[in-house]
């Protein structure tokens, strides 16, 4: 939702993976053999041959940081940044008043060493990895600077994924940012494990768990250096690095680097597979799509739609978690089975409609009666009683936010009536041929 913001355009290698940027010793050429050298020892480790020359170029950290925010401005805009703003503080996930562009800059600035850009085909580098790259031939042990490897190896197998998986296509935004999470997870995963593996000359079960315990050391830091960035943002962001990692880690070390391949033929469709790896591996739970084909009885032509999107298991998790205990927010988002969030502004309102679906009755019923607590938190002393409406029926919620109850009660029907609800098809492509992965069967409802 939020991080395509900051990876739609663009693969992200943060701090997060554990590595500091290197310090700037003034800019010289890359050598091509050095780089040639490099990329031939993880195409052998990762199986996957480099199928077009990579390009390089080295800038400092205010040019990169400029790339940045023209790709961020030219693929979005400042009003729809302004109108996402708007929508999540509404909800609840952002603080009222953020400056959602500012912060997405800012964030990047202090976060990325670099990056992959999939348009131009090309690795952009922080300027201070010039001398590495331009040395001689393989260096000695006591010259090795393994930051510049493991960040060098990371984005050379973004570039992989999108050369023999098209991957730069797959992660333009879509109405559904959730599955564009997941994917990006699986990216951010197979990147990061192939920058150790590089570095270990391999991973085997002991070293994937060497590696799994370093990323999440590293998180933590990255985590305090965060303090003040709406939560929100710093989830989306480390998802893609401890549920990636995790996710990709499982299946390596099962089935090898050719089965973290398969996954891009066939990713988990939310971040509910990539938190619950068992819903994407053993009984498969592919999310529920929802449609809201009935809108206009609620929102008349004054309403103009600001956002439409899927919020997801993770988002769930986050947004309750800023109002109930966290055990509490968890055991209410572990439910989720897929949700539609539709924004709207008329002036200076902001409204929405939150439409969600859930494994079970009692599951919807433990979302509403938490969503409760939620709206008597948002709007105590606010003078807002009345601007919001909560509904369960079976299966399903709906939550609107910023409308009269009454103008609601009087044309929620017609909303129920044009939900329609489709369950996405088992998406694993790891069951035996003789004896397909059981899919978690849920009543599609009408």
């Amino acid at each position: 939702m939020f991080s395509k913001l900051i990876l739609a355009l663009l693969f992200l290698f943060s701090l997060a993976g554990g590595c500091a940027a290197p310090q700037a010793v003034g800019e010289r050429a890359p050598r091509r053999d050095r780089l040639h050298q490099f990329q031939s020892t993880l195409a052998a480790l990762r199986g996957l041959e480099f199928r077009r020359e990579v390009s390089v170029e080295l800038k400092s950290e205010a040019e990169m940081k400029l790339y940045f925010q023209r790709d961020l401005e030219l693929e979005y805009g400042d009003q729809r940044l302004a109108h996402m703003a708007l929508a999540y503080a509404k909800l609840g996930l952002l603080p009222k008043g953020t400056d959602l562009k500012k912060i997405l800059i800012e964030l990047y600035g202090t976060q990325v060493v670099a990056f992959y850009d999939p348009r131009a085909g090309k690795l952009v580098l922080p300027e201070g990895m010039s001398r590495w790259l331009a040395m001689d031939g393989q260096p000695a042990a006591a010259e090795r600077d393994i930051a510049s490897e493991m960040v060098l190896a990371h984005e050379l197998t973004h570039a992989l994924q999108d050369q023999h998986f098209g991957l730069g296509e797959k992660l333009k935004p879509s109405a559904d940012g959730d599955r564009d999470l997941a994917l990006r997870a699986v990216a951010e995963g197979d990147a990061t494990l192939s920058g150790y593996g590089y570095l270990f000359g391999g991973l085997d079960g002991r070293s994937l768990a060497e590696t799994s315990r370093a990323i999440q050391e590293s998180l933590k830091e990255t985590r305090s250096s965060m303090a003040g960035v709406p939560e929100a943002l710093v989830e989306e962001l480390l998802f893609q690095y401890y549920g990636g990692v995790a996710f990709v880690a499982r299946l390596l070390e099962e089935r090898g680097w050719s089965g973290v391949n398969w996954l891009y033929a066939s990713p988990p469709r939310s971040t509910e597979q990539v938190l619950h790896p068992e819903k994407y591996f053993a009984l498969a739970d592919p999310p529920t799509a929802i449609e809201l084909k009935s809108l206009s009885s609620l929102f008349s032509h004054e309403w103009v739609e600001i956002e439409n999107e899927v919020l997801g298991e993770l988002m769930v998790q986050v947004l309750f978690k800023q109002f109930l205990p966290e055990s509490e927010a968890k055991l209410i988002a572990n439910g989720w089975d897929g949700d539609r969030f539709v924004a709207f502004r008329r002036g200076e309102e902001i409204s929405f409609i939150w439409a969600t679906v859930w494994d079970s009755e009692q599951d919807a019923e433990e979302f509403a009666r938490g969503y409760q607590e939620v709206l008597a938190k948002k709007y105590s002393g606010a003078g807002a009683d009345g601007n919001f409406y909560l509904e369960s029926r079976d299966q399903r919620a709906i939550v609107v936010e910023g409308l009269g109850r009454g103008v609601v009660k009087e044309n929620i029907a017609g909303v129920w009536e044009g939900m329609a609800l489709r369950q996405e098809p088992a998406n694993t492509p790891f069951a035996p041929v003789s004896n397909a992965v059981p899919v978690l069967i849920k009543p599609i409802l009408p």
